[in-house]
């Protein structure tokens, strides 16, 4: 088994981006294994990541054969209770597992079940439509926030150059082990600020403007797009864009576009007091009980949620889940989540539809 320690004083404690967390408190981890099944694998690297003193230090155990991993596992286990929060990457899927379940092999308490558990993976997954990001790797997460990386392997890349280096110890393939799990931990410190995005959820918009864009697309048709542009006091460290149901948004130095296109389509509008309507299948239609006395009884039954609506056809705008008062909504199915209205120019000047919008289609993306 062997240790290694490096320190980076460019790494500095107000990266963390966390309230009511101190960086002293705090312990970044990786792990590095032969495989995804930790029934038939083996743990060969752990690489830790901490702040002392003002700067950024890391801490690697290496297994120099498989059969070494106990004591990486008992240093690092040792190591971590220190500490009262822990950060990690998709950790609450396998690295936390995996941990658990060879601390129990060999009988040592997981002093992990302790610590405040913090993945970033899961913070982020929410938020993958809204940021544009096309995975969520880390690496992925890096290129979002500009982070730099020198390492060209995946971890699965690696199980082979380990091998490698259990039956050939070799200084180069070594540093690629080392290099790769080392980059692991700076970069989930230096993606951290990812988590400031977040406050896009609750983050007041300011509108601005509304513009009717018409235009002819690449196919030769004619289009309408409505650009609604806000502004926010929220600060983020990237400008980004994402591409979703046809809705571009874009976030750049506090200002928020987001370019609605106007369809035409054929919709239905649900009537919620289904109750008192009945479905008539052969023309599939409802009608009002109140009017479906001429109808035969055996071309009509009673209504249910799914069948209750009317078509229309013409020209409609997305508003995701908003529930403007004012207008019809229409969906093109009743579990659709996303509604639309009816479009005409009365919107370019309908407040309401302008405040509500934009924090709407946030809500709509981030799942809420």
């Amino acid at each position: 088994m062997q240790e290694f320690r490096k320190s980076y004083s460019s790494i500095k404690p107000d990266i963390l981006c966390l309230p009511d967390v101190r960086a002293e408190s705090v312990l970044f981890f990786d792990i590095e294994t032969t495989g995804l099944s930790k029934e038939r694998t083996n743990l060969y690297l752990i690489g830790a990541g901490y702040f002392s003193e003002g700067a950024f230090n890391l801490i690697q155990w290496f297994a120099d054969n498989p059969s070494e991993e106990n004591y990486i596992l008992d240093d690092f286990l040792a190591f971590s209770e220190g500490f009262e929060t822990l950060i990690h990457f998709n950790g609450n899927r396998f690295d936390m597992p995996y941990i658990d379940y060879k601390a129990g092999i060999y009988g040592y308490e997981n002093s992990l079940d302790s610590l405040k558990s913090i993945d970033i993976y899961t913070l982020v997954k929410p938020f993958k439509k809204l940021l544009g990001l096309q995975s969520l790797k880390q690496r992925d997460i890096e290129m979002f926030l500009g982070v730099n990386r020198e390492d060209p392997y995946s971890g699965r890349d690696l199980i082979s150059v380990y091998y490698d280096q259990v039956r050939d110890p070799d200084e180069e393939k070594l540093r690629a082990l080392l290099k790769h799990n080392e980059e692991d931990i700076l970069n989930l410190a230096g993606i951290l600020p990812v988590t400031a995005y977040f406050a896009l959820k609750d983050a007041e918009l300011f509108f601005d403007d509304i513009k009717k864009n018409e235009y002819t697309d690449y196919h030769g048709n004619d289009c309408i797009e409505l650009i609604f542009i806000y502004h926010t006091s929220l600060s983020l460290k990237a400008s980004f864009n994402s591409f979703n149901e046809g809705v571009f948004f874009s976030y750049d130095n506090g200002e928020i576009k987001i370019r609605i296109p106007i369809k035409e389509m054929t919709l239905k509008h649900f009537f919620p007091d289904y109750k008192n309507y009945y479905y008539l299948p052969m023309e599939n239609m409802c009608i009002h009980k109140s009017v479906a006395s001429g109808v035969d009884r055996r071309r009509r039954e009673r209504a249910k949620k799914e069948n209750c609506y009317i078509k229309k056809s013409g020209l409609f705008m997305p508003v995701f889940e908003l529930e403007p008062g004012n207008h019809t909504l229409f969906k093109d199915d009743y579990r659709s989540k996303m509604n639309h209205i009816e479009y005409d120019d009365g919107i370019l000047t309908d407040k309401k539809m302008q405040d509500l919008l934009g924090p709407a289609l946030i809500a709509h993306l981030i799942g809420q």
